[in-house]
């Protein structure tokens, strides 16, 4: 038989092929020197303890694929197999996500962890899955923050200030709900808006807000703790499918769990802000009597978001509230 696979080998002008590596590209929009990047290293060297050469990597998780509205329906068409992208991203095939960034929804990360693991992560997965896309679980990003050219404590300061809005539905209703000049933008085009003075601030996160340089140009940042960010790790639906089982297992769980998520990414946050400070960053923390005033402001936008979005965002707010309810008794 060695004789035979020989002549073969000799025929065909060459040793027989050995398996094909799989190419494994993966996509996000992620500060370069951020949390992500200990994170998708964490998930190579997972993937190759498991799987050896099988898989051949790709990161493209700095952006250079586009921003979260160019990645997710890359991951989504095939053109990456898995990636992280935020809502500005996979709105566009779940849009009824939006409800859970509503401003002042969560009154503590308690609560929202509990909201997130029991009620909207279940039923964020089969809506997924439904649109033909996986969605193996959060990447969180912490709590979004307003920024500005000035302080910006009140909405009183937010009456006719030109704000940049992230692109998807509670953000931009958010910031025109408070009296925001409200124009909507691209990461990549925050820095010149904010040199050029079309826009004086806006809202975003701690870790976006720190490491892609709005801070140099609009130094003021206020703890609003307005709406809790999240990415999701999602993965190409036919390429996961096509996948053998012990392969899919080995790639849906390269990635570092939940748990390790969060307190990892908690900790970073507190990490960044004390460096911020030390960069001249000047942090605003808001009074209770302050903090009631963007709430006051704010809350009633709820329900004229979720009559844009339709009766599917009505409901997941109905579970969020039950979800919120379930919380509260725990602790009765």
């Amino acid at each position: 038989m060695k004789l035979v696979l020989l002549a073969l080998a000799l025929l065909i002008g060459g040793p027989i092929a050995a398996a094909e590596t799989m190419s494994l590209k993966l996509m996000a929009n992620a500060p370069p020197g951020g949390p992500g990047d200990k994170l998708w290293q964490m998930f190579k060297d997972n993937l190759h303890a498991k799987a050896g050469d099988r898989f051949g990597v790709e990161l493209l998780v700095h952006g250079q694929v586009g921003g979260d509205d160019v990645v997710f329906p890359a991951i989504r068409r095939g053109r990456g197999q898995m990636g992280i992208a935020g809502e500005n991203g996979y709105a566009q095939a779940i849009p009824e996500a939006s409800v859970l960034n509503l401003p002042f929804l969560f009154s503590s990360v308690d609560e929202c962890d509990f909201v997130y693991d029991t009620v909207w992560t279940p039923e964020a997965q089969k809506i997924a899955m439904s649109r033909d896309i996986v969605l193996l679980q959060w990447v969180e990003i912490g709590w979004m923050q307003v920024y500005g050219q000035k302080p910006v404590l009140t909405p009183d300061d937010t009456k006719g200030y030109r704000m940049r809005a992230l692109p998807y539905e509670a953000s931009q209703a958010f910031l025109r709900t408070v009296g925001a000049d409200t124009i909507v933008l691209p990461t990549p085009d925050v820095i010149p808006s904010l040199q050029t003075g079309m826009i004086a601030g806006g809202e975003s996160s701690l870790l976006m807000y720190l490491r892609s340089g709005f801070a140099q140009y609009a130094g003021h940042l206020t703890l609003t703790n307005h709406s809790y960010g999240t990415s999701g790790l999602f993965a190409n639906k036919k390429w996961l499918e096509g996948l053998s089982a012990d392969d899919r297992a080995i790639v849906s769980t390269a990635f570092p769990d939940q748990a390790f998520i969060r307190a990892d990414t908690r900790q970073s946050l507190i990490q960044e802000l004390e460096a911020g400070k030390t960069r001249g960053i000047t942090v605003h923390e808001l009074t209770p009597a302050q903090r009631t005033r963007w709430e006051e402001a704010a809350k009633p936008m709820h329900r004229a978001v979720l009559d844009r979005l339709g009766p599917e965002a009505a409901r997941i707010y109905d579970l969020v509230q039950k979800g919120r309810q379930d919380f509260a008794a725990r602790g009765r």
